[in-house]
C-alpha cells in the first residue's frame, strides 16, 4: 500500500539570472486553495481536523464546520499503516495524524532554493512553530483567532498581485518563519502561559497530582 502525499512545489532559481524571481500572485494561492480541498476529502484529513489551532481552522475553511461531528466517527482506514501508533501498557493504539510535509502543505509552504544553494521556506499561512509564537495560540480558537483569520484571508485577497512576477513588496503574500515571528506581535505573555499549561499537563499525566505549575497560573 502506498500514500500519496501532498505539497507545494519546490522552486528553483531560474537560468537566467535576468529573470525574476519567484514571487507568489493570487492565482498561486488560488491553486494552493483548490489543492488543500481536494486533500481534505482524503481519508486520513480526520488528522488536519485533530490538529488543532490554524491547521484545524484551515481544514474547516476547506470542509465547513458541519464536517466536525464525523471527527468522533473514529479513525480512518489509513490510519494503521500510515497514522500515529501508541503503545499503552501493553495495548497498540492507531489514530490519524499528519506527516510534517502534509503540516507544510496546509499552511501553503513552498521551498523556495537560492542561487547559493539554500533554501527559502515560505507560507501563505503561518507553520505551527511560527504560528506558537503570535500570542494568539492560548489553547483554543478563540474570537481574536477567528478575527485575524478573515482579516488574513481578506488581505490576501485584496492585497496580493494579479500580475505574475510583479513587485508588490507588501506583507500580505508568503512569508518566512522570521517574517512571521516579526509581523505579528498579540500578547507577550501568551507563550509563557502555554509552556506552564504543557507543563502542567505533563506533570498531572506522569504524576497524577497537582503540579506547582497550575498554582503559578
Amino acid at each position: 500500500m502506498e500514500l500519496h502525499t501532498y505539497s507545494l512545489r519546490h522552486v528553483y532559481p531560474p537560468n537566467n539570472n535576468k529573470l525574476p524571481r519567484f514571487r507568489p500572485v493570487y492565482a498561486d494561492y488560488i491553486m494552493y486553495e483548490q489543492h488543500r480541498h481536494e486533500f481534505m476529502n482524503q481519508p486520513r484529513a480526520r488528522a488536519a481536523l485533530l490538529h488543532g489551532g490554524l491547521v484545524w481552522r484551515l481544514a474547516l475553511h476547506s470542509l465547513g464546520f458541519d464536517i466536525l461531528p464525523s471527527v468522533l466517527d473514529g479513525i480512518s482506514w489509513e490510519a494503521v499503516p500510515f497514522g500515529l501508533m501508541l503503545d499503552v501498557n501493553g495495548q497498540t493504539y492507531f489514530d490519524d495524524e499528519l506527516s510534517e510535509e502534509e503540516v507544510d502543505f496546509m499552511c501553503g509552504t513552498y521551498y523556495v532554493h537560492n542561487n547559493d544553494g539554500n533554501v527559502e521556506i515560505v507560507s501563505w499561512w503561518p507553520r505551527p512553530q511560527a504560528w506558537a509564537a503570535l500570542g494568539l495560540n492560548v489553547g483554543f480558537w478563540s474570537s481574536r483567532c477567528e478575527s485575524w483569520f478573515l482579516s488574513r484571508l481578506e488581505n490576501i485577497r485584496q492585497g496580493v498581485s494579479r500580475e505574475q512576477h510583479q513587485s508588490t513588496n507588501d506583507a500580505n503574500g508568503p512569508m518566512t518563519g522570521k517574517q512571521w515571528k516579526g509581523s505579528l506581535k498579540f500578547n507577550p505573555g501568551t507563550n509563557k502561559m502555554m509552556k506552564n499549561i504543557d507543563a502542567a499537563c505533563c506533570s498531572l499525566l506522569t504524576t497524577g497530582k497537582d503540579s506547582c505549575y497550575l498554582r503559578r497560573l
